[in-house]
Parts: structure tokens; C-alpha cells; sequence
């Protein structure tokens, strides 16, 4: 085994030309795992340093002042640059051009040079100029609709269809949110948690790129392409959308989500839904012990994923609210953990901050900050075995380093001889990826890796021919060839390992134990294949809950999106997001942890073992969030009991017809918005006062007049867009710049779904096939191991593999 290092990203330089949400996260995960990141800010400070997540975002880096308007301030920045391996930025598009210091100038200066620019809605686009605020880019994607789910599925909605059985309602009570029509407002910002994975992920590529060709290039992402990133597996056209196995419920407003609240008045999130185990653990007047033999896809009373599945679960919700209701959450925590079944109770941020498990974990730490002592917040994410990075102090007061950093840039640059010189056509090529994963987190983030010119081959089960035709099956296979094998038998975990040994990366999520069974744990490859990439990832933190079936919505539960994203400190039940990004988010780090394994793999030879968790993804979500290490919560806004938004001037606001949403944010915003309210209209201190006069005014008028005042005035506002979910898939401008997808699936024809997420200037990413089925490719996979058609035929006929080539 190689010595340790500090971090995958040692010795890297990064200088952080970003503010807000996204940019901020990007070289905060940078920092965590080693790179040396100097936050750039203006002479008067931050202005988005009053954020609760500023306390968390910008912490191990250092913090300078230069002033980019006058010349001194850019060339100190050019000096700096041309000694820097990445630079991130989030100005809007053409901005830093102006200033002489964008991509060209930097590049000129600093061939090496990585710069990544994250913006609103990206580059020479009708929306490129219009502000990039978390809720304006979810108003103008309409992904706030997507919040409760859309009735009969976004995928019904985009083509033009009701969905099954559009006579039914859910029974009142089943649809957590706000208890009116139209958009909510959640308080997870998906548009910049999404584009910081993009971003970190288009970062990690490029420096794996320039290992091969020796040259840097322009990473972009905006926070358009992060919305998409959080609704990727739902917002999908395809020819025929009656194909068997495709529709699915859980996405569909009306079905059922496991939240119930139970007898202490505490909620907890149940999933996968088992109503056997429920009803008969809660028949009693003392909650049994009742433990279900069978695994959830062979239980014959689970709930269908299929239309008739939506009924059940309509049928069934009150009769489990009523059973949950009878115990208090403890007792049916406790129950589900001996049955291992999933029930997790719904936690605010600050139980989860102070969960000793987490602590222990890693995925949550503390840090004594200068300004507010000892804190708790979210730990670093990304896992590495060889490489292990660790948080590396909290943030810095503003323009601490600045003397040392002006220092630095009157000293001569140092500059970084860089071998390489091959051509590279794609920032993955030649790059082999075996996909063990199951559901979505695991084969997610070998979709990901594809779409960067990774070869995958997907190991899918015999029975997995269910999973592989749904919605979520599809899409989270796209880009890949298809095996199905029955590694029970030895026949098929001889093809298996010769796949292991054909792979640069194994990529699986797998319960633990269940590789080591068959021979493929990491501890059993390093030494036979010292340069394999080798990703787990879990449901939970590294301790008790290790052996536990984690899942997207437990894990919600648990990290305190589901009570934040609810409003419950307003009073509210929480709610689980249609949009929400834990088990992708889960695999969008693991996509991370896999690149950046894989540039460290080209720079030293040596492959390791990387890791991370839905839990993981959850914290990154909240981690606007923090505690006092006596437990006591920060200040960090919440959600208003109408889930409207954050405060009176960021939110959303009901008009004569349709919704707004306002975010003016600066005083300048303000004054501009009082010049088209009225002063006295906006100019109450009293935040609920305040909001009722807003919400009188803007019923006045229909969105679209308030929409032209607002924007001619220069106040951040955009018209919630319903719509926008359909029209993306025809819109010219969308298709041409690749955030449309069209390929063709078996069964239902032309398979569209969101593009390229992440662009890259000189490596760009690519789609090169539409998704796989199971056991599609396995004939043409298995001659090229070496197995011959007589061979495949023999094993076919045993039922030792599926061939299904379409």
C-alpha cells in the first residue's frame, strides 16, 4: 500500500473567484480533500457573507481582498493565475472578459489552467442574461411544481397525458406540503447543490484529462443544468409511453410516501413500503416484533410500481396512518431496525448535527470558528482510502491572507512541468467501468461517467428485467452495454471476475458482506489489480445503521431535508421533494470520488477504494445548516408555513393568474421594488405585515404585468413556469446546446431525457447510446472475454445468463 496522502487534490492550487451557493460548495470540496483554495473577494467583502452557509462553505481556505475593477487588483489576480491549477468563477456570462480575465487571457497566460464557470443558465442562450438566483431558475424551470410530484407523473405531464386513473384522488392527509394548488417552495437550493456536483465532477474530469494531454481547458455548468440534474430521471418524452413496466407511481402526486406521524407526535419516513409487516406489527395494543422473511421484490402483498400499485397504496395509506399513530416513533424505529425494515424518524438539521453516529463517521464534524466558537456542521463527503482528505479548519475572517497573497503574486509564478501531449477526445476514454449498483444510486453514477467517454458495462440480475424497463431503469442506465448473469452460479461468477479483470473501475452499492461472498470486496482485488478504481457506496454513515436498508427517503428523514424542505418549524408535516437528490446526489459524489481517483490513479500508478452515502448527500444538502456544540441550532432561514418562500422579498407570490417569484436581495433590489410598489407598501419592518401587503398587491394584476414592471425596474423576479418541463424538448435552442438527449430505447422507442449536464471546452462530454436493457449486449460482452457462441449458447440454456438482443 502507498503512504497515505493529505487529500486526492494535494498540491493542487485553486483560487475561488465565486460567491453564493454553488461556487462556494465546489472549492469547499475541493479544500476538504486537499487542494490549496484562496477565496478571492472584494475589498468591501462578500456580499453573500451573511448566509448561514458561509460559516460552512468557505472554511479551510484562505480569504483575500483584491479589487478586479482597477488594474492593480487584475494583474495581481493574472499573477496568481498563472501559477494556479483551477480557478472557479461564477460571474455572469461575458463579465469577466470585460475584466480581461476570462478564459482566453487566463489560458494564454496558464495553458495548464483549469477554469470553471458556473452561471444562471450558461452561455449564448435566450435565458443567459437573466438572473441566477436559486428560486428564479426553479420559477423559470417550473421544477417547484415538481416539489409534491405532478399528478401522473412529470413524464405523463411533458406529453400532454393525465396519467393512470386520473378519476382518483389521494385520500386527504396523503399529500405532505402546503394544502393549496400551485408551486411550492422548498427550502433545499437543487439548482446549486446540483451544480456544484456538476461543477466538482467537470473539475475532476478536466484534471484528469490534463494528465493525458498536458493542457487545461473551460469547465462549465450553470444552475439551469443543476435543476435538471435534480429531475434528470423524471423529465422524459419517449414514443411510447404505454410500454409495459415504463410508468411508474412514486413520482405521481397522488401516491403514497411512507410519512406518517406517529403516537409521540413525531413523523417518520417508511420505505420501502412493506403493509404486511405494518399492519401485523401494529394488530396488537403492543407493537410485535414481526419480521418478514422474504426480500421486498418477492413479497407477495408489496406495492406494484405499476398502476395498480397507485391504487393499493391509496387504498392502504389510511389503514397504515392509522397503525402508525398507535405507537410512539422510538417503538417503531426500534421495531424496523430488528426486522430490517426501513423506518427512520424525521429529524430537524440540528438532531442530525448532533447525532453521535455521525460524529463518530466523519460526515460530520466541528470546528472552532473565530467568530462563533465551537460549531458543528457537515464533514467531508468524499471518501478515499489511500488518500483520505479531512476538513482543514474553519472559515477564515474576511481578507485575512490578503498580504500574503498579494505577496505570492509579486513573487514569480510557480510553474508546474506537465508531461502528457496524447490526444484525448473525451475526458474518460479509454476508461473501463464495471456497474454493480442497484436502483439509483448505484448505476447513476456510472451514467454519469459515460457521458464523459467512459466505456460501462452494466451487470444486471436475471430477474432485473423489471427494474431495467421503468422510467427510473432507463434512465439511470443510459449510455451503457447490458450483461445479465447469475452469479450464484459459478459458471457466472467465473464471467464476473474476467469482467473485473476487463475493468479500470468497479462501481457498485451493494449491503455489506455481499461482495466479499463472491470474491470481489475491494480487500480481494487490491493486490491481484493494484491500479482498480473501486467505489461502495451506502445508504448510511459508517456505524450502527451500516447493516440497515438505507434509501433516498430514510436518509431525507434522517439529515433534516424532509423537516426543512416541509417548513416543520412552522408547524407543517414534513415533506419528501419529488426533486430530491439523495440517492443522486449520492451518486454524483460517487462519480466525483471515482474521477478524482482516477487522476491520482494517472499521476502515481496506484488505484483505491472510494466511498460515500445518501446520508452524505443529505448533510451536503442542509449544509447551510450548523449547531453550537452544546447542541444549540444557528440562525439559518426557514420555510414559511404556506411554503411560499424564506421572507417577504424572497418567495412566491400569487398573482390574478399565475404565480411570481420575487428575490430581491440587495438594497438595491429593495429600492427598486418599492419604486414599482409603492414605498409605503414596502418599506414595513414587520416581516408578516410586510408579506400580507405584497400578497394583496400582486393579486391585483395578472404575472405577466407584474413580471414586465419588475424586470424594466431591475428587480430579480421571474413567472413560475408550468410549462417549461414540456416545451424543453422541442425548444431549438435547448436542443442545440445538448441539454436535450434523444436516443431510442427498446420498447419505447425514442428515449428523451436532460443532456449534458457539465461542459467541457476541450474534452466535451458525449451520449454515445440510448439506455440498456437487461441482458441486451450479454452474447456480444461475453465474446469479447473470450467465451465463444457455442459457449454463450450452453450458458444461456443452463440459465446462467440472459441473452435478450434487441
Amino acid at each position: 500500500m502507498i503512504p497515505p496522502m493529505p487529500g486526492v487534490f494535494d498540491e493542487l492550487r485553486v483560487l475561488d473567484l465565486s460567491w453564493g451557493i454553488a461556487g462556494p460548495m465546489t472549492t469547499m470540496l475541493l479544500a476538504d480533500n486537499g487542494a490549496g483554495v484562496t477565496k478571492i473577494e472584494p475589498p468591501g467583502g462578500d456580499p453573500f457573507d451573511g448566509y448561514s452557509g458561509a460559516r460552512v462553505w468557505h472554511r479551510g481556505k484562505r480569504r483575500a481582498a483584491l479589487d478586479l475593477s482597477v488594474a492593480e487588483g487584475r494583474d495581481a489576480f493574472l499573477a496568481l493565475a498563472a501559477g494556479a491549477d483551477v480557478v472557479v468563477e461564477s460571474f455572469s456570462p461575458g463579465t469577466t472578459e470585460k475584466l480581461g480575465l476570462g478564459f482566453d487571457a487566463l489560458h494564454a497566460a496558464n495553458p495548464g489552467l483549469i477554469v470553471c464557470s458556473i452561471t444562471g443558465y450558461g452561455r449564448g442562450n435566450p435565458l443567459s442574461e437573466r438572473p441566477g438566483y436559486d428560486g428564479l431558475v426553479a420559477a423559470r424551470t417550473g421544477i417547484l411544481f415538481d416539489q409534491k410530484g405532478r399528478r401522473g407523473t412529470p413524464m405523463e405531464f411533458i406529453n400532454g397525458r393525465p396519467g393512470p386513473h386520473p378519476e382518483f384522488d389521494g385520500p386527504e392527509g396523503m399529500r405532505r406540503g402546503a394544502d393549496r394548488d400551485g408551486p411550492v417552495f422548498p427550502r433545499s437550493t437543487w439548482p446549486s447543490l446540483g451544480a456544484t456536483y456538476l461543477a466538482t465532477l467537470g473539475i475532476a474530469a478536466a484534471l484528469r484529462a490534463r494528465e493525458v494531454t498536458g493542457e487545461g481547458q473551460w469547465v462549465e455548468t450553470s444552475l439551469l443544468q443543476g435543476a435538471l440534474a435534480a429531475v434528470a430521471l423524471n423529465w422524459q418524452r419517449v414514443d411510447n409511453p404505454d410500454a409495459p413496466l415504463y410508468w411508474m407511481w412514486p413520482v405521481d402526486g397522488r401516491s403514497i410516501e411512507g410519512l406518517y406521524e406517529c403516537a409521540d407526535g413525531r413523523w417518520v419516513h417508511h420505505w420501502t413500503v412493506r403493509p404486511s409487516w405494518v399492519l401485523s406489527a401494529a394488530e396488537g395494543d403492543e407493537l410485535r416484533p414481526v419480521g418478514i422473511d422474504t426480500a421486498y421484490r418477492d413479497d407477495p402483498d408489496r406495492l406494484s410500481m405499476e398502476p395498480d400499485g397507485l391504487l393499493t397504496g391509496i387504498f392502504l395509506h389510511p389503514l397504515l396512518a392509522e397503525a402508525f399513530g398507535k405507537f410512539p416513533s422510538d417503538a417503531w424505529v426500534a421495531a424496523a431496525e430488528a426486522a430490517q425494515m426501513g423506518v427512520a424518524l424525521v429529524r430537524s438539521p440540528a438532531e442530525a448535527l448532533a447525532d453521535p453516529s455521525f460524529l463518530a463517521d466523519g460526515c460530520v464534524v466541528e470546528v472552532d470558528d473565530p467568530r462563533l466558537g465551537r460549531i458543528r456542521h457537515v464533514g467531508n463527503v468524499l471518501e478515499f482510502e489511500d488518500t483520505p482528505g479531512s476538513v482543514g479548519g474553519p472559515t477564515a475572517t474576511p481578507g485575512a491572507h490578503t498580504a500574503e497573497v498579494l505577496a505570492e503574486a509579486a513573487a514569480p509564478a510557480r510553474r508546474t512541468e506537465r508531461a502528457g501531449g496524447d490526444a484525448l477526445t473525451r475526458p474518460l476514454e479509454g476508461v473501463r467501468v464495471l456497474d454493480l449498483g442497484l436502483g439509483v444510486a448505484g448505476p447513476f453514477a456510472p451514467r454519469m461517467l459515460a457521458d464523459l467517454g467512459a466505456e460501462v458495462i452494466k451487470l444486471h440480475a436475471l430477474h432485473d428485467t423489471f427494474w431495467a424497463g421503468t422510467h427510473m431503469g432507463l434512465g439511470t442506465n443510459r449510455g451503457k452495454r447490458s450483461i445479465s448473469l447469475n452469479v450464484k452460479d459459478e459458471r457466472g461468477r467465473e464471467a464476473l471476475h474476467r469482467l473485473v479483470d476487463w475493468a479500470d473501475v468497479v462501481a457498485t452499492n451493494w449491503r455489506p458482506g455481499a461482495a466479499a461472498r463472491l470474491g470481489i470486496d475491494y480487500e480481494s482485488l487490491r493486490e491481484r489489480h493494484p491500479r482498480l478504481v473501486y467505489c461502495n457506496t451506502r445508504g448510511y454513515e459508517k456505524g450502527p445503521r451500516s447493516d440497515l436498508p438505507g434509501t433516498d427517503q430514510t436518509a431525507a428523514a434522517l439529515t433534516g431535508i424532509e423537516w426543512e424542505d416541509g417548513g416543520c418549524d412552522a408547524g407543517n408535516p414534513p415533506m419528501w421533494s419529488r426533486s430530491n437528490m439523495g440517492d443522486t446526489g449520492n451518486a454524483l459524489l460517487a462519480a466525483i470520488a471515482i474521477t478524482a481517483a482516477l487522476y491520482h490513479r494517472d499521476r502515481t500508478g496506484h488505484g483505491q477504494a472510494v466511498s460515500t452515502s445518501i446520508v452524505n448527500a443529505g448533510l451536503l444538502g442542509m449544509s447551510y445548516a450548523w449547531i453550537h456544540a452544546d447542541g444549540t441550532p444557528g440562525d439559518w432561514a426557514h420555510v414559511d408555513a404556506g411554503q411560499y418562500g424564506l421572507s417577504p422579498r424572497y418567495r412566491l407570490y400569487e398573482c390574478a393568474d399565475g404565480w411570481l417569484f420575487l428575490a430581491a436581495v440587495s438594497d438595491g433590489h429593495r429600492a427598486a421594488l418599492a419604486g414599482v410598489m409603492g414605498e409605503s407598501d414596502t418599506a414595513l419592518d414587520d416581516a408578516d405585515k410586510l408579506a400580507a401587503v405584497l400578497e394583496a398587491r400582486f393579486r391585483e394584476r395578472p404575472a405577466a404585468d407584474w413580471f414586465a414592471a419588475l424586470d424594466d425596474a431591475g428587480v430579480p423576479v421571474e413567472v413560475v413556469d408550468e410549462q417549461f418541463a414540456r416545451e424543453l424538448f422541442d425548444d431549438p435552442a435547448w436542443r442545440a446546446h445538448q441539454l436535450v438527449s434523444e436516443t431510442w430505447a427498446a420498447g419505447v422507442g425514442r428515449f428523451e431525457d436532460p443532456g449534458l449536464l457539465v461542459n467541457l471546452s476541450a474534452t466535451p462530454g458525449a451520449i454515445s447510446r440510448g439506455p440498456c436493457l437487461c441482458g441486451q449486449h450479454s452474447r456480444e460482452i461475453l465474446r469479447e472475454l473470450g467465451y465463444d457462441d457455442a459457449d454463450v449458447d450452453a450458458l444461456v440454456a443452463a440459465g446462467v445468463v440472459r441473452d435478450e438482443p434487441v
